[in-house]
């Protein structure tokens, strides 16, 4: 391997036959600009990057967006990174995902997320199923099937295979394409306030494990927020739990609780619901940070009441966390390997 190192001395410029470029800002402190990276050379579309890393190998920022060849990036200015100032932006829950077991009736997985302030929102919808077996997950669904409905319960949107959406090209340009044609993912632009649910199910009444995705898209100018993101599944053995993800996005840390019911479910007309609910919260290491059988029993249970979360059930789980930016698993299992519906919850404490 022969690697080329130019020095921009004295203002002089060099140009780049692979359309990025390098920057040694001090010793080991780097910014790259990908000018055409994750692209089609057939097509011309594809992403820019800026990534700035430290001397430890630390990502300090990362932007990517969409561009044609090198028409929108070929050369960056200088950053100093000592200098580099991040505006303090407050934290918030984003990006929830929940991986469970469908099956028929009421043993479908269902996501839940709510649109709050006063502007419309964007957000990509996926229903993940045969790449979840690259993860090493076993018995997966075949032909996941997406639907949603806002909160009087009408159909708005429904998909089966992802590259038929109206909104596939803006999907694969922003890096969310499924990793399998017959995945379900759909672009829903200008969502009023208000709360929506997504529902996978299996093509034919198939079965396997899916995985229900919401992604946050950002617009310049509009308030709006994903917020109190659920997900319901039935809750197996195993591989077989119930499994969501959330993101606590942007700078600071949060307080969130998470809640986990299951007996409760049962007064809603859910039927089968999971006798006993384990919470069990995972960094994005895999380190369990929080564990809860029955609310009750947290410490911070008081809290819990205090801001009208209480579980209905003394067997539902809540916990109280301080988190900061990054991504978290909670997952749900059954006391002695007990198995039913389940519906796991988090919310952002402001």
């Amino acid at each position: 391997m022969v690697t080329e190192v130019w020095n921009y001395e004295n203002n002089q410029i060099v140009y780049s036959p692979i359309c990025s470029s390098v920057y040694e800002d001090a010793p080991f402190n780097y910014l790259i600009d990908y000018a055409f990276a994750d692209s089609d050379f057939q097509t011309g579309m594809g992403s820019a990057e800026l990534l700035g890393l430290d001397r430890a190998g630390n990502r300090i920022f990362w932007y990517k967006y969409a561009t044609i060849f090198c028409n929108t990036a070929y050369n960056s200015r200088i950053v100093h990174l000592e200098n580099t100032k991040f505006p303090a932006v407050g934290p918030r829950v984003q990006n929830v995902s929940t991986r469970a077991m469908v099956s028929t009736g009421d043993n479908v997985l269902i996501n839940g997320f709510i649109v709050t302030g006063a502007d419309p929102k964007t957000v990509v919808l996926r229903a993940l199923g045969p790449s979840l077996s690259q993860f090493g997950v076993s018995g997966v669904l075949a032909d996941p099937l997406l639907s949603v409905y806002n909160s009087s319960g009408t159909l708005i949107a429904t998909n089966d295979n992802w590259q038929t959406d109206i909104g596939a090209t803006f999907i694969e340009q922003n890096g969310l394409a499924p990793g399998d044609p017959a995945e379900a993912a759909t672009l829903q632009t200008n969502l009023a306030p208000g709360a929506y649910t997504m529902v996978v199910r299996g093509n034919n009444s198939t079965q396997g494990v899916s995985l229900a995705e919401a992604y946050e898209i950002f617009s310049p100018g509009l308030s709006s927020l994903l917020t109190n993101v659920s997900g319901r599944g039935f809750v197996g053995t195993d591989d077989n739990v119930l499994i969501s993800g959330f993101i606590v996005g942007d700078v600071g840390s949060a307080t969130v609780i998470v809640r986990a019911l299951g007996p409760s479910l049962g007064s809603f007309g859910v039927s089968d619901p999971l006798s006993d609910p384990v919470l069990t919260i995972a960094d994005s290491k895999g380190n369990v940070i929080a564990s809860n059988d029955n609310w009750q029993e947290d410490n911070d249970a008081a809290l819990v009441q205090q801001n009208g979360l209480a579980p209905p059930n003394a067997l539902d789980s809540a916990l109280v966390l301080h988190l900061p930016a990054g991504a978290y698993t909670a997952i749900v299992s059954g006391v002695n390997g007990a198995t039913g519906n389940a519906l796991v919850e988090v919310y952002h404490l402001n």
